[in-house]
């Protein structure tokens, strides 16, 4: 994989601030090679359990093909509720969406979250141009739709009742107009899910990205 292939932005979907409580990073960083899985975290610390209600966004448009929402899973099992979240938060349409942050206000919107972290995740707006990746991606029209891969492994924290952590490797599959296949692209994702009550739904409140 090539430099310029391994490139990849979170923006901000996934802000540094929002993530890891740092600044926010160069637009286009270039990852390591396959993460591997370490079932250790870092994982970041829960804000609230409160989740917060759905919204429709007048300025978002939904990417080709959907995204999942809460309904669609078991609300009950913390790793159908991340696999749905970050599904959402790393389906982009190059289409419709400018950078990143489109698909951030559509998992906050469609109530993936808990109300700290959805209004962490409205307010990460990207800082600078989408970069190099995200180019490469709009000309070819592309849909980027993630593959996840559970990679929680020995040290993982127990779950609670009201606290859940799940580490997952997200691939990035880009595929645009003409059959155009991008580069895969991976990230080692650890993420925090809390509720309110054990009689309620999880949602996720934070997320780390090794």
């Amino acid at each position: 994989m090539t430099t310029h292939h391994r490139q990849l932005v979170l923006a901000a979907a996934v802000a540094a601030a929002v993530l890891c409580g740092c600044s926010s990073p160069p637009d286009d960083p270039a990852p390591p090679d396959r993460p591997a899985a370490s079932g250790t975290g870092p994982w970041p610390t829960p804000s609230d359990a409160a989740p917060a209600e759905p919204l429709p966004s007048a300025s978002v448009r939904p990417p080709r093909g959907g995204i999942p929402v809460p309904g669609d899973v078991d609300q009950d099992d913390a790793g159908a509720v991340a696999r749905g979240a970050l599904t959402a938060l790393h389906t982009y349409d190059t289409t419709r969406d400018t950078s990143r942050h489109q698909a951030a206000l559509r998992t906050a919107d469609a109530g993936w979250c808990t109300r700290t972290y959805a209004a962490q995740l409205r307010k990460a707006a990207p800082r600078s141009a989408p970069g190099a990746t995200w180019t490469t991606w709009a000309d070819h029209q592309a849909v980027v739709r993630p593959r996840l891969t559970p990679a929680d492994e020995a040290g993982k924290p127990a779950d609670t009742d009201r606290l859940a952590y799940r580490q997952w490797i997200v691939t990035l599959i880009p595929r645009g107009a003409d059959d155009w296949k991008g580069a895969e692209e991976d990230l080692l994702v650890a993420a925090t899910l809390t509720r309110t009550s054990p009689a309620a739904p999880w949602r996720l409140d934070a997320l780390a990205v090794q």
